[in-house]
């Protein structure tokens, strides 16, 4: 098995010599360079690229890698549930006196893009997490990846008035941009730190899921947040993120909330008309505290199946549906992550024993691409 680290990991010229199951982990589009190093990796395999098996820690793919053999399984997401879970988290949605939030970390494009529509579109009453040292950004690398006039004027004319926050725990190390939170959780940074000053105050969540550029569905605690805050869900950039969170059972309040933006072809699009086409809602406290006090059960239904982790029984789910060696394969890789959680549902146990009882297995040694 081949275990390839996405944020990190570049072609260098690796050759793969026979078939090959590849774990990738998290996000691994390489904006800088516009390319999948992985489609590099497997165009360059001596064999047949269609016998490999690529295993995503994601929801979904749509993009070049389309071609290829591949299972999406959202186990990262899994296992973040699973340490929200673990927090016991008491709600209190009582309190809401802001229209929306967002919660800002690492420095992707699609997030420097919200901080510039922000001002643009004058919202003005929000709850926030910015870890930045200061709240600067390079308008030349955006606008380089634009086409569009206006967003191209939106990037000229923003200045640096959203100011930065400091929600620490007080070990963390502050970054420019962003924060190491070293051993710290993101389910303990929610409970302990975002939770009341920045999630459950407010309406509307501003999602800015990781993944821009390419079409590519992937939730992170992100999403988490927005539910178990009780909010309306609105994801600024990304691919499909409301279509997955529904099929999966999600209230994403289509009657409320227009989220036509997820699947236009521009990125930079569905960044624009996530906000655009809900300005109303953006820009009126008391349409969206009714929306809120209107549909608190439908809030709580989506609190209630988090706590069921509807992503591992996904991954449970699409795991069965594959026959030997196959689902061997895919249960050895999802032994391997946090909390053991594959080793504590009766399903896997007994898939374990009849993948002993087999002896069809791939070979089980993993190489590490960084």
């Amino acid at each position: 098995m081949i275990e390839l680290f996405g944020p990190s990991y570049r072609f260098n010229g690796e050759a793969l010599t026979k078939p090959e199951i590849i774990y990738v982990i998290d996000h691994h589009y390489d904006e800088e360079n516009q390319c999948f190093h992985l489609k590099k990796l497997l165009e360059n395999s001596a064999c047949d690229p269609q016998q490999h098996l690529l295993v995503f820690d994601h929801i979904n793919h749509e993009d070049e890698l389309n071609e290829y053999t591949h299972i999406c399984l959202p186990i990262f997401l899994a296992g973040e549930v699973q340490e929200f879970i673990d927090q016991k988290i008491q709600p209190d949605w009582s309190q809401k006196s802001k229209i929306f939030n967002f919660m800002i970390n690492k420095p992707r494009l699609n997030r420097v893009f919200l901080l510039m529509m922000i001002e643009h579109f004058v919202l003005d009453n929000y709850s926030h997490s910015l870890a930045w040292k200061k709240n600067n950004f390079n308008k030349i690398t955006l606008k380089a990846r634009m086409q569009n006039p206006l967003y191209c004027s939106i990037v000229d004319q923003a200045t640096e008035i959203i100011p930065v926050t400091n929600y620490v725990f007080g070990s963390e190390v502050a970054l420019d941009q962003g924060v190491k939170n070293g051993n710290f959780k993101n389910a303990e940074t929610y409970n302990q730190l975002l939770r009341t000053t920045v999630f459950e105050p407010s309406c509307i969540s501003l999602i800015t899921e990781p993944s821009f550029f390419e079409r590519e569905t992937l939730h992170t605690e992100k999403t988490i947040m927005a539910f178990y805050g009780g909010t309306l869900p609105i994801w600024v950039g990304g691919w499909k993120l409301a279509s997955y969170a529904r099929s999966v059972g999600f209230d994403v309040f289509d009657d409320i909330v227009d989220h036509s933006y997820e699947d236009f072809d521009d990125p930079w699009d569905r960044c624009y008309y996530a906000i655009e086409k809900n300005l109303q809602l953006l820009t009126n406290f008391d349409l969206a505290k009714q929306a809120i006090d209107n549909n608190q059960d439908r809030l709580r239904k989506n609190f209630d199946l988090l706590e069921t982790n509807p992503f591992f029984k996904d991954c449970l789910s699409k795991i069965e549906s594959y026959s030997e060696p196959i689902k061997s394969a895919l249960f050895s890789i999802s032994r391997q992550f946090r909390h053991n959680m594959f080793e504590k549902v009766e399903p896997m146990q007994l898939l374990g024993e009849r993948i002993s009882e087999s002896g069809q297995q791939y070979d089980r040694s993993t190489i590490r691409f960084n």
